[in-house]
């Protein structure tokens, strides 16, 4: 096996960490799991590598044997999916990075969960990003709920009880899109606005929540507003929505049209 240093870019700056996590590795391809294993070795040294497997039903007994804190699980394999493994497992108490090569409906979901994946082949930044996430939320108890809901999305794809998993301050906040009124963005940041006059301040910015949520029925009227069309109360042709809530959003001028097409279809 060729040493690191005559393959890998030497820019990179490896993770740093006191606490070493335990994880294990699941892929059928033998050369994408000695990639992996390699890259993690080099450049994220916090990471105990105390298992690889090429195969779903290995993986299995390799997670409840060994009780990892960390799973890098390929998604597409023969017979079963990672997904499928995820749904026998008595526990998801660990976190997980999806490794996959491919961009599909799958991928969403797992962003809609804030779930840790990279794309095959594996590039070493988003994998050192990747692992330092994961390093942050290994010791936070939600990762059971978060693996949970992220299960039951994916059963039911665009379903506006399924559940976004939206970063604040203070963890994950769980919510069904059909509670979200509207998302309003401010800088960096997003507040979103729900059902009961509530609202979260999130470290997605709004263009990451027009990408997770469009598909479940929300428009972006302005470059810094997202609404709910299933929570429109009236609309002023002048160009202001209001909402259930009472807050009035603006309808810029080029999107004036597509709102209106979009409402003969709600």
């Amino acid at each position: 096996m060729p040493q690191c240093s005559k393959w890998m870019p030497v820019q990179f700056e490896s993770c740093k960490t006191q606490n070493m996590i335990r994880a294990v590795l699941i892929d059928d391809e033998t050369k994408a799991l000695a990639v992996l294993q390699q890259k993690l070795g080099a450049y994220c040294p916090q990471v105990e590598i105390v298992g690889t497997a090429n195969s779903p039903q290995e993986g299995y007994e390799l997670i409840v044997s060994a009780r990892p804190q960390l799973v890098f699980l390929d998604v597409a394999m023969p017979k079963e999916s990672g997904f499928d493994l995820l749904k026998r497992l008595p526990q998801l108490d660990f976190e997980i990075i999806f490794v996959t090569g491919f961009d599909s409906y799958a991928l969403d979901a797992i962003k809609f969960c804030a779930i840790g994946y990279v794309l095959k082949p594996i590039e070493t930044e988003d994998l050192i990003d990747a692992v330092g996430k994961a390093e942050k939320r290994v010791s936070e108890k939600i990762d059971q709920l978060r693996n949970k809901q992220f299960l039951e999305n994916i059963l039911n794809p665009g379903s506006v009880r399924n559940r976004i998993g939206i970063p604040t301050e203070s963890g994950l906040e769980f919510i069904a899109t059909e509670e979200i009124v509207r998302c309003e963005g401010f800088q960096k940041y997003t507040k979103v606005h729900v059902l009961g006059s509530k609202h979260f301040l999130s470290s997605y910015n709004i263009g990451e929540f027009k990408k997770l949520l469009e598909k479940y029925g929300f428009f972006a009227s302005h470059k810094s507003h997202l609404i709910n069309l299933a929570h429109i109360r009236r609309y002023d042709r002048e160009g202001t929505v209001t909402m259930v809530d009472g807050s009035h959003v603006p309808v810029s001028r080029r999107k004036k049209q597509e709102f209106m097409d979009r409402l003969t279809r709600v």
